[in-house]
């Protein structure tokens, strides 16, 4: 069975950024909020729903200790979170001194 999971990255008013995944847990308890929606339509509501989301994982996993409409007003946005370029070298697109010529 495929695991159903939401990188998510969410940064606040204050410069802070999260990292968090969300899953079907957090997705069930959007279903049942008075906003929300069906998992097949959270489309309709994406910015809300991973606002919503990101929230819930993160007062899940205790990273923040907000109320919902706290974090709301203080979460300039929520997103996927970046495909991580860790395994790159930061100079893996400089040549660097090529050798010279015979």
């Amino acid at each position: 069975m495929a695991q159903l999971l939401f990188d998510l990255r969410a940064e606040m008013e204050d410069g802070t950024t999260y990292d968090v995944v969300a899953d079907q847990r957090d997705i069930a308890k959007w279903e049942v909020q008075d906003f929300g929606t069906a998992f097949a339509d959270i489309g309709s509501r994406q910015h809300m729903a991973y606002r919503w989301l990101a929230w819930s994982a993160l007062t899940r996993r205790g990273l923040v200790d907000l109320e919902w409409p706290e974090f709301d007003a203080l979460c300039v946005e929520a997103t996927d979170r970046p495909e991580e370029e860790a395994d790159v070298p930061a100079d893996a697109e400089d040549p660097g001194r090529t050798a010279p010529s015979a």
